[in-house]
């Protein structure tokens, strides 16, 4: 009977134990994750103003970190690593529409010469 208590005590324990080294293990991830993230950030040279706010979660998270609230930490890195992805794809996203907006009227361009060259071959043809 007591070696069944012991067993059953030291399965529960080593559970309780994995738990706890798996939601670490999870929030260092996470972490690092963001931290990687701001490291795109600082790479692409975004507004401050778009990613401060995101920083100052990552900041606090590292802190909640520290006090042992892992779960808020967690939460508060996903957050700011999905604040600072989206300012990456904002930022991605409106360099895209300006190179499209420098395609098309290169394009117009194209083709507005395009008809004045007709033009030209269609008078020299007729002659």
């Amino acid at each position: 009977m007591k070696a069944k208590l012991l067993a059953c005590c030291s399965a529960i324990a080593l559970a309780a134990l994995t738990g706890c080294s798996s939601s670490q293990s999870g929030i260092n991830r996470t972490l690092g994750q963001a931290d990687a993230t701001r490291s795109l950030v600082n790479e692409s040279k975004l507004d401050a103003n778009m990613t401060s706010n995101s920083y100052s979660k990552l900041v606090a998270a590292k802190a909640l970190k520290d006090d042992g609230k892992i779960e808020e930490a967690q939460a508060l890195a996903e957050q700011s690593e999905l604040e600072m992805r989206l300012a990456i794809a904002k930022s991605e996203n409106e360099k895209v529409k300006n190179e499209d907006k420098k395609l098309e009227e290169a394009l117009r361009a194209d083709e507005e010469r395009k008809v004045l060259y007709q033009s030209i071959l269609e008078k020299e043809t007729k002659k």
